[in-house]
């Protein structure tokens, strides 16, 4: 069977199996086109076009599983002892963890993150807007050697005291009172 394939479709084939690209990065590294190498990868893994890749595919898997003893289901199966395992030993962190890397291999789950905003990416006005909106949500965050530091404020070194602040609130608070 290998003698039917070519070198582009045995290259495929094995990092097909390498399980670390995706289907169009594995033609793309195999020699295919840029432009066409998602065609032909759906080409090469359909078994209708090309059923001779999905049998090297298959043997080379196999000889994987032979060569070091892991399959999916050997991996599944050696999860649910560790988690039952763990969960029996009171350790239910570790049999979570178990529990999550098993669903991950079914296929039940997948591990995906984004990063919505760095601070290295934002203008000097938005990080300024930023710890502005956090200091009036949380202004004992901002509170240094009972110094109230106004981090927005530039004109006066952003210091005031707690004390001032807090007698500020006391009287913003008396005359609330006397409007009602």
């Amino acid at each position: 069977m290998k003698n039917k394939l070519t070198n582009r479709q045995k290259t495929f084939a094995r990092k097909i199996v390498e399980g670390i690209y995706s289907n169009t990065e594995c033609a793309r590294l195999a020699g295919y086109s840029e432009e066409r190498a998602n065609e032909y990868a759906s080409r090469l893994l359909n078994g209708r076009d090309y059923p001779h890749v999905l049998e090297y595919i298959t043997e080379l898997r196999q000889e994987r599983e032979r060569k070091y003893g892991v399959t999916l289901i050997g991996q599944l199966e050696r999860l649910q002892k560790l988690s039952i395992g763990a969960e029996e030993e009171g350790q239910f962190s570790a049999a979570i963890n178990a529990e999550k890397i098993r669903s991950a291999l079914g296929g039940l789950t997948i591990d995906r993150r984004e990063t919505t905003h760095t601070i290295d990416q934002l203008s000097r006005d938005e990080i300024v807007a930023r710890l502005s909106d956090l200091q009036k949500k949380y202004p004992q965050a901002f509170v240094v050697d009972a110094t109230y530091k106004d981090v927005t404020n530039e004109s006066r070194n952003g210091e005031q005291s707690v004390e001032t602040n807090e007698e500020s609130l006391a009287l913003e608070h008396d005359s609330n009172k006397d409007r009602e």
